[in-house]
């Protein structure tokens, strides 16, 4: 090999992290106490990327043809290590997509790393010619991660597993060269240097098709309460979750109530089973959609019984986690304990110990989804228009967030809704009612809705 390229990024985990073993426990190393991220979760996610854009991945990862031939990859990737900044505890449920409310025995407690770790990435490309089609390759991979396209770990369709990338740099050595020969085999260069900058602007500058994102900002005009599975002794009995130092609505229970309403729009069509194509069918009767294994659907590509490639498949649509912001402090009808009691149903009155406290919050919050495209027009056009009337019935406060739906709580008015495909962008003002630029391509959207159906005309 004559040219050597190494490559390092320092990225930043914007949301929870659950990278495991197989079992309900995350990696931490067991010598440092660190976070531990295996170079084969990042190799896995960023091939099947490049798969799926139809990249020559096997280039720089290599293959091994049915034919029994193998072609070397030409990249390594060390392991990565980041401090632990705090654990994030959740409480899971499954929701009735019939009656909008939680699954007997469907709860369960599960904990992930909290956000802000950051893991130092460091790829080295071994190559006979100077070839920088290899390195635009991985430069695409990083740009997919830090515009949340690539996620790392599991539950990345529901809003974990999200980084950015916090700068980047990279050196090429020439092996026939002494000099720099020497100064590689000493490690005596730096990757960050002056062209860093401009490299992490290339990064976060480049332009990636196949993706259609939603992002609607408002208000909470109720309290809402997600509810946290632990809070202080002489406390209330539940607050809302939090993620770090903020309060959140978890990406699981966003997308909860996001595939709850598109099917209840499906089913009024007819086209109900579309949306289990659009959510994924990995693992009837699990909570996770997604492993390490199975990013961007590689596990299901590889897969040896072709009849588990036709019956399970991945989400398209991903979501993010929702920081709720300007909430009032305690002592503002905002932020306060609320008491509740349980009637016995039978005599009428209060039932004995059953005094609960609760702590839910009020503030203003943005929602992100994004979908990945099939590549099928009909499809993703339908696929678009169910996600825009979903995300209008929680913009104008018809469909709840967290538990209390029966009591008032948890209602969302945005303010603003904007829908980004490449360089086509809508946005729906919903203050003023207006829609501008592009009304055209969202009506539509909404047509293909009604045609895919063959049903009659849409409401206003």
């Amino acid at each position: 090999m004559r040219w050597v390229t190494i490559l390092q990024a320092e990225i930043k985990s914007k949301s929870p992290l659950f990278i495991g073993d197989g079992s309900d426990l995350f990696l931490i190393d067991d010598e440092t106490g660190k976070a531990y991220l295996p170079a084969t979760s990042v190799a896995g996610a960023f091939r099947a990327y490049l798969k799926s854009i139809g990249e020559r991945y096997q280039d720089l990862f290599g293959e091994q043809s049915d034919e029994g031939k193998v072609k070397m990859s030409k990249v390594f990737i060390s392991d990565a290590f980041a401090d632990v900044k705090g654990i994030d505890r959740r409480i899971e449920i499954k929701i009735d997509s019939e009656k909008g409310s939680s699954m007997d025995g469907s709860k369960r407690d599960v904990c992930y790393l909290s956000p802000g770790l950051k893991f130092e990435l460091v790829f080295e490309i071994y190559n006979d010619e100077e070839n920088d089609e290899l390195v635009k390759m991985l430069y695409k991979c990083l740009s997919a991660l830090d515009k949340g396209y690539i996620r790392l770990g599991g539950n990345k369709s529901n809003g974990l597993g999200v980084f950015e990338v916090v700068k980047a740099g990279k050196v090429t050595f020439d092996l026939t060269n002494r000099n720099e020969w020497m100064k590689f085999l000493n490690g005596e260069y730096s990757v960050y240097n002056a062209e860093s900058d401009e490299f992490l602007k290339e990064i976060k500058n480049l332009k990636i098709e196949g993706y259609v994102e939603f992002k609607i900002d408002g208000k909470f005009t109720t309290p809402v309460l997600v509810k946290s599975p632990e809070s202080a002794e002489n406390d209330a009995d539940y607050k809302n979750v939090k993620s770090g130092d903020k309060f959140v609505i978890p990406g699981s229970s966003f997308k909860g109530i996001l595939r709850s309403r598109m099917e209840r729009i499906a089913n009024y069509f007819g086209i109900k089973n579309e949306i289990e194509e659009l959510f994924g069918n990995v693992s009837p009767g699990s909570y996770q959609e997604d492993t390490n294994d199975e990013v961007n659907g590689e596990g299901i590509e590889n897969a040896e019984d072709e009849n588990k490639k036709d019956k399970y498949s991945l989400s398209r649509i991903f979501v993010g986690e929702a920081a709720i912001d300007e909430i009032k402090q305690e002592g503002d009808r905002s932020f306060k304990k609320y008491n509740k009691i349980h009637i016995d149903k039978f005599t009428g009155g209060v039932m004995n110990t059953a005094l609960m406290g609760e702590i839910p919050v009020q503030g203003n919050t943005s929602f992100n989804v994004l979908y990945k495209k099939l590549g099928n027009s009909e499809k993703d056009n339908l696929a678009v228009g169910l996600i825009t009337f979903a995300l209008r019935d929680l913009g104008t406060e018809n469909l709840a967030v967290g538990s209390g739906n029966s009591t008032g709580r948890g209602r969302f008015k945005a303010s603003k809704m904007v829908i980004s495909d490449s360089d086509t962008v809508i946005e729906i003002d919903f203050d003023n009612k207006s829609i501008s630029p592009n009304k055209d391509i969202l009506n539509r959207y909404i047509e293909a809705v009604r045609s895919y159906a063959g049903k009659g005309e849409i409401s206003q």
